[in-house]
């Protein structure tokens, strides 16, 4: 049952990286299209700015998840290696105490920023993009985080491929 659970984790922080990573292609060829239609045409697309914020939104919080369940995430591993084994497991287990309480606060705030936008029919500026569904992907992506960071206990998920080019 636990090995189920997991690799559905596994797919849905998959599918989100992906679904993210194309949403990071889109903005790029939308901010370019935008560009040339600015310099070649004199006018760029109204909505381009709003739409790429909200594709760059898509792209941090979709692929986050994902980063996350590979241990490919930002850590200041100097002072690990530095600390003794029981001090690291301890520095270890602080990490992921402060990511689950942030994860949990971001998540619960978002969502009530994700209601509160859908309950006024929240929208942009210029396009009249309705927000609420953009919005949605910061409690979702919260949630992943946490389920993802609690399949794998009270330890953080490391990179099962040592890289030297990775660590600074």
């Amino acid at each position: 049952m636990i090995k189920k659970i997991d690799s559905l984790l596994d797919k849905t922080a998959y599918a989100s990286f992906l679904l993210g990573v194309m949403s990071g292609v889109v903005m790029t060829l939308l901010i370019f299209i935008s560009t040339l239609m600015r310099y070649l045409g004199g006018r760029p697309l109204r909505f381009s700015d709003e739409l790429a914020g909200l594709l760059f939104l898509t792209l941090t919080f979709l692929c986050l998840p994902y980063v996350l369940n590979k241990g490919r995430h930002i850590r200041i591993e100097i002072l690990i290696n530095l600390m003794p084994a029981s001090i690291a497991r301890v520095m270890d287990f602080v990490a992921v105490m402060v990511l689950l309480t942030f994860c949990t606060v971001f998540a619960i705030e978002s969502w009530k920023f994700m209601e509160f936008s859908f309950a006024i029919n929240s929208r942009t500026d210029i396009s009249s993009i309705l927000l609420w569904p953009w919005m949605a992907i910061m409690p979702f992506s919260m949630v992943l985080c946490i389920l993802i960071q609690l399949s794998h206990g009270f330890k953080q998920p490391t990179n099962p491929v040592a890289s030297t080019e990775d660590a600074i």
